[in-house]
């Protein structure tokens, strides 16, 4: 719904004169809290515009906010960035302003999943003025025996109404929260991430579906987090799929902000607001962030973009390099002058670019003076234009947030297997899109190649721990998880006595019992973790009583303090190592 269209203007009109039934929503996506907290440039910059959300919400005295997933960029944040988040929270959301929105439904079955049996601002022990609404994304997802997120942990404190968790993935009905403010009636669906094969499927099977409320003159709007993009046969959910009965959703995940409203074939409106910071240097993170204001009046509603000041500037260039005048081919190049001479020529095209770029990054009028990111993707003719790409940024450092690698090159030709001739056509164009995400490459690969397929593992399995692999820094998961379940497979077979004509079977129906990937690798780690956990009451050996002699208590799952010891003194051998010994194993 264009914000310049008449019939919005009278819906903008019609709010300001009903105030009191209107409500007011600010709408944000994809803030992952945390992300770079390591890099010393970037360490602050989501927790800046997390800020920058939080006073907009408040300036502009919305009745709630209302996040669309991956608030925290891992599912395990550091102790920094939660403590971080808690503090924002409680500074901007606590207060004394009571909130003018009712809970009409019931509250310990809408947070069900989620341990809470209360709305936040209707706790007596809580004064919150500001809720907050958020779903999980694929990033801050449940994980471990207890299927608990870092979401949880903040929903603990009461600061966030954490909604649209599903713990039974056979067949998903989405129960609506029910607000009410004056005149108008909201019914907030939510959707926390599925793994988008396992929501394509319920979609296909008619197991997921919509409790819609009996009475009439409700505005139904959906807040989801999963892939919108088509990345592949079922692995994203498409426009058309949603009920008609919804009349906006607000889609999580995808990190392009197309904050116009966008009509799909029925009457429901699609927005996505984008993330709050670039993830990744990619055209559509360059897109200028924005929030959304979103004002709701009875079966109305009308969105008004909000810029984000605090967002570092980003810029995406693409260029292809030019050739010198009277340029040699490739082939008759020997002279090492001749390779120098075109690859200084390709440096100063690229420093010439740069400038440009950082100039513009300049312009765009951000606050908190912060470095510029830059992606300049360089596509060159032949490999003698080539030079070291991370010795080229160092000259950019103290200009550039990530000067390492502002500067992709990336081959334009395509080369004969044969003759090593150089043909007419892009091996690669600079503007192709391909596949965002590990994972999705990974679908690819095999459905692309079907002469080399999994034959004991189900690829869903696979993609799973690629998946904890990446978004929850699992690196080793992909190698535990396969050879846990490889032992399994083993046991299994050897204590079925299956003959050697039945294993084929054996194997085909363990595939297909694997088909739920990431709940099996989340069952595999927690398992590990748990076998790796230390038996705190396992007594300390024999060693121990000699703690107890220097005074240190030999309390279990503490580690035993060494004597002091004295300057040259190596004392026995023996003795010493049979202390090291007992309380290493002690402490394993």
């Amino acid at each position: 719904m264009s914000s310049e269209s008449p019939d919005e203007e009278c819906i903008a009109r019609q709010a300001e004169e009903h105030d009191e039934d209107v409500f007011s929503i600010l709408v944000a996506t994809d803030i992952h809290l945390g992300f770079a907290e390591k890099d010393p440039v970037r360490a602050n910059d989501t927790f800046d515009t997390f800020e920058e959300v939080l006073k907009t919400a408040k300036e502009n005295r919305v009745d709630f906010l209302l996040l669309g997933g991956d608030l925290f960029h891992e599912s395990r944040p550091s102790t920094y960035c939660i403590y971080k988040c808690i503090e924002l929270l409680k500074r901007y959301c606590l207060g004394d302003e009571p909130v003018q929105v009712e809970f009409l439904s019931d509250p310990s079955h809408n947070f069900s999943n989620t341990g809470d049996d209360t709305v936040n601002y209707e706790d007596p022990n809580l004064n919150v003025e500001l809720p907050v609404f958020s779903v999980h994304g694929n990033h801050d997802d449940p994980t471990g025996e207890h299927q608990i997120s870092a979401m949880n942990l903040v929903a603990s404190t009461g600061l966030v109404n954490y909604f649209g968790k599903c713990s039974d993935h056979s067949s998903v009905e989405i129960q609506p929260i029910l607000l009410r403010k004056g005149q108008t009636k909201l019914a907030l669906y939510g959707l926390s991430h599925i793994k988008d094969e396992k929501l394509a499927r319920l979609i296909f099977d008619k197991k997921f579906s919509f409790a819609i409320p009996p009475e009439p003159d409700w505005f139904h709007l959906l807040v989801l987090h999963q892939n919108r993009a088509n990345r592949g046969v079922k692995t994203f959910v498409p426009d058309d799929a949603l009920p008609d009965i919804l009349d906006l959703v607000i889609w999580g995940h995808e990190h392009d902000c197309r904050i116009e409203p966008e009509r799909t074939n029925s009457k429901t409106h699609i927005l996505q607001p984008g993330s709050t910071v670039a993830t990744s240097l990619c055209i559509g993170e360059a897109i200028p962030k924005h929030v959304a204001l979103l004002k709701v009046y009875k079966n109305n509603f009308h969105i008004t973009p909000v810029p984000l000041k605090t967002v570092r500037p980003f810029v995406f260039r693409e260029m292809i390099l030019k050739k010198l005048d009277g340029q040699p081919d490739e082939e008759e190049v020997e002279c090492t002058d001749q390779l120098l001479t075109r690859q200084t020529h390709a440096e100063k095209q690229v420093e010439s670019e740069i400038e440009i770029m950082i100039t513009e990054a300049n312009q765009q009028g951000q606050l908190g003076n912060k470095l510029p990111l830059l992606r300049l993707i360089v596509a060159y003719v032949d490999e003698s234009q080539t030079f070291n790409t991370i010795r080229f940024g160092q000259k950019y450092i103290g200009r550039v947030a990530n000067p390492k690698d502002m500067v992709k090159l990336r081959s334009t030709v395509k080369k004969s297997p044969r003759h090593g001739k150089e043909k007419n056509e892009f091996l690669t164009p600079v503007n192709q899109s391909l596949p965002s995400r590990v994972e999705d490459l990974v679908m690819q690969y095999f459905e692309d190649n079907q002469q080399k397929q999994l034959k004991c593992l189900s690829l869903n399995f696979l993609n799973a721990s690629v998946v904890k692999c990446i978004d929850a820094n699992e690196y080793d998961a992909p190698v535990l998880v396969t050879k846990e379940l490889i032992n399994e497979l083993r046991t299994k077979l050897e204590e079925s006595s299956i003959d050697i004509d039945g294993v084929d079977g054996f194997v085909n129906n363990a595939k297909e019992q694997e088909a739920d990937g990431a709940s099996a690798v989340n069952k595999i780690l927690d398992r590990l973790q748990t076998r790796k956990r230390p038996n705190v009451n396992q007594e300390i050996d024999s060693d121990s009583d000699l703690d107890a002699t220097n005074g240190v208590a030999s309390s279990p799952g503490a580690p035993p303090t060494l004597p002091a010891k004295k300057p040259g003194a190596r004392g026995g051998r023996g003795s010493r190592g049979a202390r090291g010994r007992g309380r290493g194993k002690a402490l394993s």
